[in-house]
């Protein structure tokens, strides 16, 4: 080694030396040098700095010191500017979050049959909220004639957008402990309708966007935060809004879960019209009345019928009570409840557990049971007991269409489900609506051709109709899991939860799927833990904080520079 080289070394390495001294520390570490309630991101980074000093990490404090805006942030520090963007966003956002959720969670915003949301309301008065909002946090607000309201971080030409929605289910038919339109604070757990799906995830976005402005970090995209508000319903939004809108470079939803989703079943709706036979000979109990159900994507918690028993008048009531029970202990969790109607009629209480139908096996379907005990009775094969019985024999208690004969299964995305979410009258005909999840492997062809088959038999063995009307259905989605998008976000979840993540495939259908490559990342821990849907749906303030976090990472990680 040459005396000059030597010479240069020394050099550089005593120009480099406070940054190489000690490694910086941990993003967890780093938390005890947060300041409390931070005014500004510079107000931040200064009381982080000022801390690590004091704490005699001078180097890391040089680091920090350096992030500043307008500057881009160095390939080496990235991991640094990473970790003080998620621990700004909770510090100077945190509560505002929880509180502007529990504001959120006041707008009704669901769906009304006949109806369209765009100009409801409550949906008016939600984006006005949300404007206000966002105008306030120095981001542009545009809506698309109220189907897509859409917030903007400005940066470069090509745009990455989080994708969430702003309508939620109804709470019809629904047990809640507490108001779900109040998002009451109780046990830790902010309680009310869209706290995860889908309000909670656009609150804390919002906040995400506003940390990384206010960091004044230079981006290599544009960042937006798209508010559909019609994903409960219809979908018609989206394609609406493409039509319209430059379409994103890269789309993450947080309408699934963690780690990444990167792959979705297709989604199909099946209705059954009970015609019954042309001269239905009476039997002893004939069904005249049913319903159940308050969305396609929601186990139905409770369902109804009225029998008329005019045939049977002798012991009515105890033959109905002793089966109600002998049906209610062969399928727990079922309870079928019998009461007495004036006259010779009773009415028939069907009572399950209730969840989200992309996961029929998480709850049990009160519908299922009352049309199959309904049909145990032997019905007359009117509209009603026909399109019962045939429920009964195909599709049972089953959620995996074993018995409709369309059961399949796909090792990438699981098995088919099939979940019985309406009954209900449609133009003077009893109706069933069975939501459908499909894998890969089976075409909707082959779906509506074999259970029109099973009608067929059904037909020809009892002599009552039932109709195949119509099925509607999406294909299964499918994002390359070695891509870009999901390996960054892969990455961010290991960043910030220490735990190696792989991509799931889930039964739900969401919106991300209309989107080139589109997934989701979040809100819920894992779907066996969603709650959207559900009564007493919740997110706790550190889940809350914890999706914000992640969804900033997530942002700085595919689009800071």
């Amino acid at each position: 080694m040459t005396k000059i080289f030597r010479a240069l070394l020394l050099c550089s390495g005593a120009l480099f030396l406070p940054a190489l001294a000690a490694a910086a520390p941990s993003c967890e570490a780093l938390a005890a040098h947060v300041p409390a309630a931070p005014a500004s991101f510079a107000a931040f980074r200064e009381g982080v700095a000022a801390s690590l000093r004091q704490a005699g990490d001078a180097a890391t404090a040089a680091q920090v010191e350096a992030l500043v805006a307008g500057s881009p942030v160095p390939a080496a520090a990235a991991d640094l500017a990473s970790c003080l963007v998620r621990r700004y966003t909770v510090a100077a956002h945190g509560e505002k979050i929880v509180r502007d959720l529990q504001e959120m969670v006041g707008f009704r915003t669901f769906a009304e049959e006949g109806k369209e949301n765009w100009n409801a309301p409550e949906f008016l008065r939600q984006r006005e909220w949300l404007q206000k909002k966002a105008e306030g946090l120095g981001l542009a607000f545009k809506s698309y004639d109220g189907r897509m309201d859409e917030i903007t971080l400005p940066g470069p030409a090509p745009i990455l957008a989080v994708l969430t929605h702003g309508d939620v289910q109804d709470v019809k038919n629904q047990h809640w402990s507490s108001d779900p339109w109040e998002a009451k604070l109780v046990d830790g757990k902010i309680i009310g309708r869209g706290t995860e799906d889908d309000k909670g995830p656009i609150v804390a976005t919002l906040y995400a966007l506003a940390a990384l402005r206010e960091t004044g970090w230079p981006l290599t995209m544009t960042l937006r935060l798209l508010v559909a508000n019609g994903e409960e319903s219809s979908w018609d939004e989206i394609p609406y809004y493409l039509e319209r809108a430059p379409l994103p470079e890269m789309t993450f939803g947080v309408d699934a879960s963690y780690p990444v989703v990167h792959a979705q079943k297709g989604y199909g709706v099946l209705t059954v019209r009970g015609k019954g036979a042309a001269k239905p000979k009476r039997g002893e109990w004939t069904v005249v009345e049913m319903s159940g159900g308050s969305g396609m994507s929601i186990i139905p918690e409770s369902g109804e019928a009225i029998l008329d028993t005019s045939r049977y008048p002798e012991g009515a009531w105890t033959f109905l009570q002793d089966a109600a029970a002998k049906w209610s202990a062969a399928h727990p969790p079922a309870r079928i409840i019998v009461q007495q109607e004036p006259g010779l009629r009773f009415h028939v209480l069907a009572e399950g557990k209730g969840g989200h139908s992309s996961e029929p096996a998480s709850g049990h379907n009160a519908l299922a049971d009352l049309a199959g005990f309904l049909a145990s009775l032997k019905p007359t094969l009117n509209a009603h007991g026909a399109l019962v019985s045939f429920l009964a024999e195909t599709l049972k208690t089953e959620t995996d269409g074993r018995s409709f004969g369309i059961a399949t299964h796909d090792e990438g995305i699981g098995d088919l489900t099939a979940s019985l979410s309406f009954l209900r009258m449609k133009e003077g005909d009893p109706v069933a609506e069975i939501n459908l999840r499909l894998p890969r492997g089976i075409s909707n062809d082959e779906v509506q051709s074999r259970v029109a088959a099973k009608a067929a038999a059904f037909q020809k063995r009892t002599g009552a109709a039932v109709e195949i009307q119509s099925a509607r259905f999406s294909e299964p989605h499918w994002a390359p899991p070695e891509g870009k998008l999901v390996s960054t976000l892969l990455g961010v979840w290991e960043e910030v939860t220490g735990t190696p993540g792989k991509p799931l495939a889930i039964g739900g259908g969401t919106q991300a799927r209309l989107f080139p490559g589109g997934v989701d990342f979040g809100p819920a821990s894992s779907m066996d833990h969603y709650r959207g849907h559900g009564p007493d749906e919740f997110m706790t303030p550190q889940e809350l904080h914890r999706v914000a976090e992640l969804t900033v990472a997530a942002l700085w990680r595919l689009a800071g520079r």
